[in-house]
């Protein structure tokens, strides 16, 4: 775009010779031109700080002004000029030095101008010995145009721009929302996350004090079974008690109901006892080379016991019932027994189911005998001495 610096242009020299041209040389109307589109703003500021003298408040305008007066003819500020425009573009320079003609010069500028080079070829061209005022007003005009353009494309370029910094602020304000929201996700997140890493954290200490507690109860049940192998067998025996005992109630009910019922007069029967107590011990040969257990009984009447036995010719043997004696004691006394008599009211519970079991499994031959007494031990004796049954009660 022309300015106020540029001036009708003067009469230029013939175009003979190969000698370039310099800026003084060029005509005024060049020099605004040059100034402005060859050398920055920075490099105008510097140059006119080294070689003008400056008031201190001059803008780029005046200062752009000051450099086109200077170019007008040759002192300091132009041959500086001149040396910075030579060391810029000699590139620039030494291709343009290629064209040999107007014509050539004029489509290495179209050239150069097309790929958006416009300050070197610029230079380039306008100092260029086959440039004549024909092909400097066509190169002057295109700048001219140049100028117009690109003023308008920034008139562009900053409505564009003002509407990009817009959208860039609004973008920057939802951008800081966002992150502001993600921040605080992030943080609420983490938070869970502590939540949930604590509560595993307590959950995996109760699974693990729970497993060492099993472990503990299942060592102390191992120690247990190996301190009382038999306590499975006990066990067994236990519930077959209590079953026993229910069953015992209920029989006791049923003779209590039968007893309150009147009874006619009728002269008694003999019990069958009477006719095993009728039965001389002394008369008893079956017991010879027999093996006799005795259970229970009171502890002052045992060797009444194995007088009786021994009167038959058998082999007497002892067991207590659980008071002194242990009931795991009586499994090999019952295996060498051939007649067990069981009195069942002076044993533990224990004992009678083990040798109740034992006698049952084994068909082996045993007497119960309710009253500890001396009598009932020798009615017992004779009526397993008779064969009267496997199981029998006194």
């Amino acid at each position: 775009m022309a300015d106020a610096c540029c001036a009708a242009h003067a009469a230029l020299p013939a175009t003979t010779g190969s000698r370039r041209r310099r800026l003084w040389e060029l005509g005024s109307h060049a020099h605004c031109p040059v100034i402005g589109v060859c050398l920055p703003l920075e490099r105008v500021r510097l140059l006119a700080k080294r070689h003008l003298v400056l008031q201190g408040d001059e803008d780029d305008y005046t200062l752009h002004c000051s450099l086109v007066t200077a170019a007008g003819r040759r002192n300091l500020m132009a041959e500086a000029l001149q040396k910075d425009l030579e060391q810029r573009f000699a590139l620039d320079v030494r291709s343009a030095a290629q064209a040999k003609c107007r014509e050539a010069l004029m489509t290495w500028w179209r050239g150069r101008a097309a790929q958006g080079e416009i300050a070197g070829a610029l230079w380039a061209t306008l100092t260029h010995a086959r440039c004549d005022e024909w092909l400097e007003m066509r190169v002057l005009g295109q700048v001219h145009m140049l100028q117009h353009q690109v003023g308008a494309a920034q008139r562009v370029d900053m409505a564009r721009h003002r509407e990009l910094v817009a959208e860039h602020q609004a973008l920057s304000r939802d951008y800081a929302e966002v992150q502001q929201r993600v921040t605080a996700w992030s943080l609420a997140r983490a938070r869970e996350q502590q939540a949930w890493e604590q509560a595993r954290m307590q959950q995996q200490a109760t699974v693990i004090a729970l497993q060492t507690q099993l472990a503990q109860a299942q060592e102390q049940l191992q120690q247990w079974q190996a301190a009382h192998p038999d306590l499975p067998e006990r066990a067994a025996l236990q519930e077959r008690l209590a079953e026993q005992l229910v069953r015992n109630q209920a029989l006791q009910r049923e003779v209590n109901r039968l007893a309150s019922r009147p009874q006619p007069s009728v002269e008694p029967r003999p019990a069958p006892v009477a006719v095993a107590a009728a039965v001389p011990v002394t008369e008893v040969v079956k017991l010879e080379h027999r093996v006799v257990l005795c259970v229970g009984g009171r502890g002052g009447s045992v060797p009444q016991y194995r007088q009786a036995v021994e009167g038959c010719g058998a082999q007497f043997l002892h067991h207590d019932g659980g008071e002194e004696h242990k009931p795991a004691q009586l499994e090999p006394q019952l295996a060498a027994a051939d007649l067990v008599i069981c009195q069942t009211g002076c044993i533990s519970h224990d004992a009678y189911w083990r040798v109740k079991d034992h006698c049952k499994r084994h068909h082996k031959r045993c007497v119960f005998v309710e009253t500890p007494s001396r009598s009932a031990f020798e009615r017992a004796l004779a009526q397993a001495a008779a064969g009267e049954g496997t199981n029998a009660e006194v």
